[in-house]
């Protein structure tokens, strides 16, 4: 059982931090959009994850997270459910069911936990609104940034963070010490499987523009995301330190970021003849997506090395997706989020080298992805049909050939 320290305040300034991560992430992929849209998605992100985690997004995230917690303000959150019947279902817990619509849940820490847990969910439903409002229709995405709050973004939130299955599978299967995902890049996973399988369906085609935005933007979204992130760091109450600190763990994701920005930097220099912000502040912001995972385990040249590593992953993949393949993701969403991810989650079996810790990685990042890229695929097949079919209704009966209509005698 872990014990929790009584609660100061300084978390809660952490936490308001850290709302700042979704603004950030919006201005990141910013330099295509309407301007309306910079302010907009973001803030309606925040209202669709509010509403959404409260409703049921909090208690499928941390409904069991009083069997983990040895603490009087999570004692009414001990139920976690799970499919199995038979064997040690407390290793194989899918679900949290205790807290629906926050019942029974006014306690200090249990706000705490909302509160640390929102910045996190809103960044996921942000970007899956980003993706969609772009490649499909503003309906699409507000509708699925909501199932992302209600539902994908806690349940991936429990597995990774309140003691679902993937936590266990050290105990389990003897992987490693399970599934590690310390600073939450499994939420920029489940955004990357939106993003491919919305290019796979849309294949390249996506709503015009009507205004664009200066690259500057880029920049202040790297800041953001950096600040964002360094104040969910240190507000989290469920961080084990270990022989780490908040400080040493803020550093290694800072240098990270400085090592990715850095080859964007150079890239673009050489690619275009000038150095370009958007190149720049992306390949940061992959470098900081790719450290998250093992911030407290790195040392500061590893940090360097996932950031670096990160950010040419990043070049590599906007050049397939954009020129190679010829299809269009907005914002770089995939090659600067996704794929970053995929890279660090992984790395955490290099970086965290417990006997067996790659194979739980490994099945962390493919569970994580496929949930999101199946139902994601599953919802955009849908919405490609009704939109196909509501085109045909809508269009209107061919007029007849004068030349065909045979002269009446």
């Amino acid at each position: 059982m872990i014990d929790s320290a009584p609660l100061p305040v300084w978390p809660l300034l952490a936490a308001a931090l850290a709302l700042l991560t979704p603004w950030g992430v919006s201005l990141l992929t910013a330099d295509d959009e309407p301007s309306l849209q910079v302010g907009l998605l973001p803030l309606a992100a925040v209202l669709v994850a509010l509403i959404g985690y409260a409703a049921t997004g909090f208690a499928l995230h941390f409904g069991g997270i009083g069997i983990l917690i040895d603490h009087p303000d999570v004692t009414a959150l001990v139920w976690e459910w799970t499919p199995l019947k038979t064997g040690d279902l407390s290793l194989w817990g899918v679900a949290g069911w205790m807290g629906f619509g926050m019942a029974g849940t006014q306690t200090p820490l249990a706000a705490l936990l909302f509160l640390t847990a929102l910045p996190l969910a809103t960044t996921a439903s942000l970007l899956a609104l980003l993706i969609l409002w772009r490649q499909l229709s503003p309906a699409a995405g507000v509708f699925f940034a909501a199932l992302m709050a209600l539902l994908l973004a806690p349940l991936v939130g429990n597995w990774t963070q309140a003691g679902g299955w993937l936590m266990h599978l050290g105990e389990s299967v003897g992987a490693g010490d399970g599934y590690l995902d310390f600073g939450g890049a499994s939420f920029y996973l489940l955004a990357g499987g939106v993003a491919l399988a919305a290019l796979l369906a849309v294949r390249g085609t996506h709503r015009p523009e009507v205004a664009s935005h200066p690259g500057m933007t880029s920049a202040w979204g790297a800041g953001l995301l950096a600040v964002g992130g360094i104040g969910w760091i240190i507000a989290s109450p469920l961080h084990l330190w270990g022989g780490s600190s908040p400080a040493q763990a803020a550093l290694n994701g800072l240098l990270a970021l400085a090592a990715g920005g850095s080859i964007g930097l150079a890239y673009s220099w050489a690619a275009l003849g000038e150095p370009d912000v958007s190149w720049t502040a992306r390949s940061a912001a992959a470098g900081w997506v790719a450290a998250l995972a093992a911030l407290p385990w790195m040392t500061p040249l590893q940090s360097m090395l996932a950031g670096a590593v990160a950010a040419w992953l990043f070049i590599l993949a906007a050049w397939v997706i954009n020129e190679l393949l010829g299809w269009h993701d907005p914002g770089d969403i995939f090659a600067a989020f996704g794929l970053p991810a995929v890279w660090g989650l992984l790395a955490v079996g290099f970086f965290a080298p417990a006997p067996g810790q790659f194979k739980a990685q490994i099945i962390g990042v493919a569970s994580v992805f496929l949930l999101t890229f199946f139902v994601a695929s599953v919802f955009l097949a849908v919405m490609l049909l009704f939109t196909h079919l509501t085109a045909e209704r809508a269009q209107p009966d061919p007029l007849p050939d004068p030349d065909a209509i045979a002269p009446e005698l």
